[in-house]
């Protein structure tokens, strides 16, 4: 991984340069949105259940709160720029930031690279990789103005897909919501019920229900399950715990759970799984793609 530009105090954005890895390793999300520019090469990304085949000058929009990973094709490992920001760098503008707070079962996340809005959005993220390299005075404002770029190409784009009433239903949604999510995200290993966080957020247990799965287009349980397999998933490539060790660490209570969610979601038993992590894992250039930002 490149890094050109992190994240800090009075900084907007951030960029940088990631081949991910020929396996397929654990979802994660971000605290801050994203845009992934895909450079060269080939491979997938995923978000949710959603699969999408990548070639060269596809564009992805990443929310914070849609678990996402990229996958290099072994043939023809990708490489991407990816632009990350703070939603309150363009918050003042609001319709700016409907293409990245969307119902995750309806959006389409790529821009197809044979488009001219993907060519234009790529040329303007590789000039402001440039721009972050050379620093020159009131460079941070160039910054802004580079996204501000960026956020209007990507909504001119979506304004015939998406339903601006329905999004901004969905953008105020998220902000209630968020909350919520950090607690699952750093709770998920302890026991937890749908109550809850219903009475966390002053609702019904039946309106929190419907409320997550409104705005994470999957149920709660099904979002906790992925945390925990994610988290398994992560401990079986990154640790020697024996997969029992991994099954209570992860938030399990027991076995038989724990590998049947295990085997639906990866496809293959934690045994055999970390079997063929060991075999085939080539290393990201990115150096913990779980990090968050």
């Amino acid at each position: 991984m490149e890094v050109f530009n992190e994240l800090e105090e009075g900084i907007p954005v951030g960029v940088i340069k990631w081949t991910p890895s020929s396996l397929l390793e654990t979802f994660h999300w971000h605290t801050s949105l994203e845009i992934g520019y895909c450079l060269s090469g080939t491979g997938w990304f995923y978000f949710g259940d959603k699969k999408f085949r990548v070639k060269p000058g596809d564009v992805f929009i990443v929310n914070n709160m849609e678990r996402h990973i990229a996958q290099s094709d072994p043939e023809d490992p990708s490489q991407y720029l990816f632009v990350f920001f703070n939603k309150e760098v363009i918050e003042v503008e609001e319709e700016l930031l409907i293409p990245f707070f969307y119902s995750p079962r309806k959006f389409n996340n790529q821009v197809s690279g044979e488009l001219e809005v993907a060519r234009k959005i790529g040329q303007i993220i590789v000039s402001l990789t440039e721009e972050i390299k050379k620093k020159k005075t009131a460079y941070h404002g160039m910054l802004r103005s580079y996204i501000y770029q960026i956020c209007v190409l990507l909504s001119r784009h979506f304004e015939n897909q998406i339903s601006i009433g329905e999004n901004k239903k969905v953008f105020s949604l998220y902000y209630k919501l968020g909350p919520i999510l950090t607690y699952l995200h750093e709770n998920f290993r302890e026991p937890l019920e749908l109550s809850v966080l219903a009475e966390k957020l002053g609702l019904s247990v039946s309106r929190t229900r419907h409320l997550f799965q409104e705005v994470m287009g999957e149920g709660f349980k099904e979002y906790l399950l992925h945390l925990r397999v994610n988290e398994a998933r992560k401990l079986l490539l990154n640790t020697d715990l024996s997969i029992v060790e991994v099954c209570y660490q992860s938030g399990f209570q027991s076995h038989n759970p724990f590998y049947h969610a295990f085997q639906k979601i990866v496809g293959m038993s934690p045994g055999s799984y970390k079997n063929e992590a060991l075999k085939i894992k080539l290393p990201s250039s990115r150096d913990n793609c779980s990090f968050e930002i």
